[in-house]
This record gives structure tokens, sequence and C-alpha cells, in this order.
């Protein structure tokens, strides 16, 4: 039975010396693990090892010390030395060959490409070698005279392919970590951004990704619309949470369409409340036009919802709209979950519009009138008290008139409408 092979390694690291010695282990070696250089030549002194594996820098004694050390016993000359050293500029190399280093391996390194360089060192230590001439260098300024055989300088030429076609390797794989680190980063940020989409404007939400913050803007004409169910909080009372929670989910997953479809934004619901507005974040002509056909096409959505809980005998919920078009501050507010939020009276007013409304219909201020009278079907109210104000004019909303309706109930265009909101869309 061959006796196991006994290897000294020069390490002041502790971790990486644990794991270099896990690995050489379990290719069946005898370690000796020296701290210093002092104390690895203490131990290749008193065990002749089979070969030693040693750190370039290292307290009281460094690898190039230890390895000239070696060299100068002619007990132990024969010994062969892998140096591991993060010094990889040529005169570094140069120097460790210069001492009698047989080979080296560059750091960092993994275990089983020193097990490899060993193996390769072990595997040709017994062929007949011989002395060549004294090699005279010239490198950096300075002149080396190096005594090395033949063997010495094919391992330093294996040892330089190795660790350049490693190094190589690591770097192959570094890129394609960080390449695929990068696609998960895009991907994290594609759905921070989508996530932003679904409670911001899109532009606003671009405009936080992009630069953290988004400045408020003054908006000189915009119409804001609110709604609410009347009798909400009897019928609430009635029923379960979690079926109040179904119905008002369903009621404003509707609204959310119409919303997008008439171009209008959807700024928050609160309660039984779904407030939207037309011309931001974006200004555009159109936004009190928008605002009158989101309000036919909730108030219909609001009956076909009612029609088919009552054929189901369940309760349902009248609707309330109000518009009011006017000048106000929009723009995101605090730093944990952002809104996307308005400010000014036009809001105030707007509110005043649907509270002071009635079920099922559209009340309009003279404002809001004016904008879309020219297609729209508007009924006078007169002057209605207003909480905390004077009284307001007011007007219900009715339908499209008949020559720009595509449909009896007046709530869709025709070709002849589209015409008209073409040209006021081009402003």
């Amino acid at each position: 039975m061959n006796a196991p092979r006994t290897i000294v390694m020069a390490e002041d690291s502790r971790m990486q010396a644990r794991v270099l010695e896990q690995a050489l282990e379990s290719r069946g070696y005898v370690v000796h693990w020296g701290r210093t250089g002092v104390e690895a030549l203490e131990l290749v002194r008193r065990h002749r090892p089979t070969l030693v594996v040693s750190d370039v820098e290292m307290p009281e004694m460094d690898g190039h010390e230890l390895c000239r050390a070696i060299k100068a016993d002619p007990g132990l000359r024969s010994t062969p030395v892998l140096l591991l050293t993060s010094l990889a500029k040529t005169s570094d190399i140069l120097t460790g060959l210069r001492n009698g280093a047989d080979a080296y391996v560059t750091k960092p390194y993994d275990p089983p490409q020193v097990l490899d360089r060993i193996e390769h060192l072990l595997a040709h230590a017994a062929a007949p070698d011989s002395q060549g001439e004294r090699l005279t260098l010239e490198y950096a300024g300075e002149t080396m005279h190096l005594d090395v055989t033949r063997r010495q300088l094919l391992n330093l030429l294996i040892s330089t392919y190795e660790n350049v076609i490693w190094q190589n390797g690591q770097l192959a794989e570094m890129r394609d970590r960080l390449q695929e680190a990068g696609r998960q980063l895009e991907a994290s940020l594609a759905r921070t951004r989508d996530l932003l989409h679904l409670v911001l404007p899109r532009e606003i939400a671009d405009e936080l990704a992009d630069r953290g913050r988004s400045e408020p803007k003054h908006f000189d004409a915009v119409t804001v619309l609110f709604t609410d169910f009347v009798g909400f909080t009897r019928v609430a009372e009635t029923m379960r949470p979690r079926d109040l929670i179904d119905d008002l989910d369903d009621y404003f997953r509707r609204f959310d369409t119409l919303a997008a479809r008439f171009g209008m934004e959807k700024l928050k619901t609160i309660g039984d409340a779904y407030m939207a507005a037309g011309g931001v974040p974006r200004p555009n002509a159109t936004h009190a036009v928008d605002g009158a056909l989101f309000a036919l096409a909730l108030r219909r959505c609001a009956a076909d919802v009612a029609r088919e809980r009552g054929d189901r005998g369940l309760p349902s919920f009248g609707i309330r709209i109000g518009l009011h078009t006017g000048p106000l501050v929009a723009g995101v507010i605090g730093t944990q979950r952002f809104t996307y939020d308005v400010w000014g009276d036009t809001v105030n007013t707007a509110s005043r519009m649907e509270t002071t409304g009635e079920a099922g219909r559209i009340n309009v201020s003279d404002t809001t009138r004016r904008l879309v009278e020219p297609w729209f079907v508007c009924e006078p109210r007169g002057r209605i008290e207003v909480k905390n104000r004077a009284p307001v004019e007011m007007f219900f909303l009715e339908r499209l008139r008949p020559e720009f309706s595509a449909d009896t109930e007046g709530t869709a265009g025709n070709e002849r409408f589209a015409e008209a909101y073409a040209i006021l869309q081009r402003g």
C-alpha cells in the first residue's frame, strides 16, 4: 500500500487555509499547516513533504524567502514549491522563478485549480531534468539572472497558460452572472413601473421612476367628476362585509374600464365615491366632452348593473354624478403610498355638483355646460343652494343631441359627432 503523500501549506489566512486543507485531504494528502513562513519552514524540515504550497505575502518570512530557503537546502532542493500569489505582474512571477519556485497560481483561485497544478507537478517530478544555460533577462529596467531548469521553464509556461485560461473562464462566468443580474434588474424595474402605472398616471409614474420625484403642475382647465351611490350606507348595513366589498369592486372595475375608454384619469375612490378627471396629467381640449361622455356611460353602466342584480333578487345602488370644470393644481404628495391628487376650488365645486344632484342624474356646473352644450342636451335647474357658498347655477346633462347621437338613448356619438370631436381635439 502506497504511503500517503505529505504537503506542507504556508498560509496566514485561517479561512483560505482551511478551505484548501479540506480540498487536499479529500484527495488523500496529509497536510501540515504553517501560519507563517518561519513556521512552514520548520514543518518542511521536520516532515520532508512531497510538495510545498505557499502563499507569497506572509508575516516573518514571505513565500519567496521560504522558497529560497528550501531550494538552498541540499536535502530539500528537489521538493516542488507551488506559490499562491495575488502579485500577478511579470516581475513578481520572474522573482518567484529566480527563487526556485516550480509553478504558481494567481489569487483568487478555486481549490480544484490548485489541486490540478499539484497533480501535474507531482506527475512530472520524477522525470529526468537538466540545468539549462544561465538566463539573463532585462525587464522593467532590472537585470535578472535566472538559474533555472528546463522543467521550471516549462512549468512556468504551463502555469501562465492555465492561469490565463482559468481567469478567462472566471471573467466569462462573471460576465454571464452580470448579464443575468442585469436581466433580473430590468425585469424588476419593469414590474416596478407596471405597479406604478396601476396606481399613478403613466407620465407621473415614469417621472417618479426616472427622477425620484414629480413636480406639481397648474392646469388652466380640468373637468373633475365625482360619483357616489344613493342609499349606500343603508344598504351596506344589511350586507356581509365580503359581499359589500365584492359589489363595490364589481362597480369600480367597470368604471375603470370606462374611464380608460373615454380618456379620463381615475384619481381615487373614497368609500362608495369615485373620482376622476379629464385634462390631467396631460392637458387637452376635449376634457369637458370626455367627462360628459364618461358620465353618460357611468349612468348607463349603473342602470345595467341594477337590472342584473334585480333579476337575481340582490340589492343595487342608484348613482349620483357631478361635473365641474376649472383650474386646479395636480401632483404627487407624500413619500409612501404615492397618490396623484388634485387641489383647488374646482375640486370642491365638482364635489358639490355630485352631492346636490339626484339619483340617476348627471349634475353639471354652468362652466361645464357652456363647454359641452354644442353637442349635449342640458336641462336648466336654476340656482341651487350649496353648503358654505352662494347659490350655484346648475344643469342636468341629459344626453347627446339627436343630430350627434348614434343611439336612441343619446349615449354614443355618430360620425358627425366624431368629426366634431376631431376638430375639437386639434384645438
